[in-house]
């Protein structure tokens, strides 16, 4: 696809409308703490105004189009940054954790697609979904901790199973499980990047936010007969062929396109 990767996804990295939030709700909040205490002398209590200020970042930013997941940690940001500076904990440990949990969830922060896992339930009702016979090809766009693809090459010998992922700690951790399995592969890079005309079953896991362009991305690639499966998100205004309910107690559903 020719337009930039951030344009795709709908604008703004959510990193930065979740700060701006923060920054937006902080000015009225504390504001109005100021001119309370000028006005009658009394005080806000600190955790007061940070939990407003929580709370007013959590709604901000569900109308700047963040994902529901960004709402407790909107909420609980300011007693967190608060606590970082009165603790006496050293520094390198907020590091620590910013960093792991950065590693973990690099696409959620500049993409808007968070971590999900593919149940165990979801991957027999993929295996289903296989070609019957005759080497195929199968790929899993922005494949997590690789257990669709270790599942499913363990299950089919005679397909090829590829994976994509960009996130660190996910990618190293794939490709430690993926070792022993021949038919299997998983690379560094970019989905919008790969060739989809390549493989007969493109899987993915993502989230609302990249599926209009995915699909049309999907559409112009791939060849006639084969099979393009979103995991729960559909695509607005283009109905899948069919649709698959997952019996995991939950609400896991297959979308599948026939192209």
């Amino acid at each position: 696809m020719s337009a930039p990767r951030r344009d795709r996804i709908g604008g703004v990295p959510p990193l930065a409308l979740a700060l701006a939030a923060q920054l937006v709700a902080a000015a009225p909040v504390f504001g109005a703490g100021l001119a309370l205490a000028a006005a009658t002398g009394a005080t806000v209590p600190l955790p007061g105004l940070l939990a407003l200020q929580g709370a007013a970042a959590a709604l901000l930013g569900m109308r700047f189009g963040l994902a529901w997941w960004w709402a407790p940690i909107q909420l609980l940001l300011p007693a967190a940054v608060a606590a970082g500076l009165w603790l006496p904990v050293p520094a390198w440990v907020y590091l620590a954790a910013f960093l792991g949990l950065l590693l973990v969830f690099w696409n959620s922060a500049g993409d808007r697609v968070p971590l999900y896992l593919t149940n165990r339930k979801t991957w027999a009702e993929l295996a289903r979904l296989l070609p019957e016979k005759g080497s195929f090809g199968f790929i899993d766009l922005g494949s997590g901790l690789g257990g669709t693809l270790a599942n499913l090459a363990r299950r089919r010998p005679d397909g090829r199973f590829t994976g994509i992922e960009t996130a660190p700690v996910p990618y190293a951790l794939s490709k430690l499980r993926l070792s022993g399995l021949s038919n299997a592969s998983l690379r560094w890079g970019d989905i919008w990047d790969e060739d989809l005309s390549r493989y007969d079953v493109v899987y993915c896991f993502l989230s609302p936010v990249p599926m209009p362009a995915l699909y049309r991305k999907a559409r112009a690639e791939m060849r006639p007969g084969t099979l393009f499966v979103s995991n729960s998100f559909a695509v607005p205004g283009s109905p899948a062929d069919s649709l698959v309910k997952v019996d995991d107690g939950g609400r896991t559903r297959l979308h599948i396109w026939r192209m």
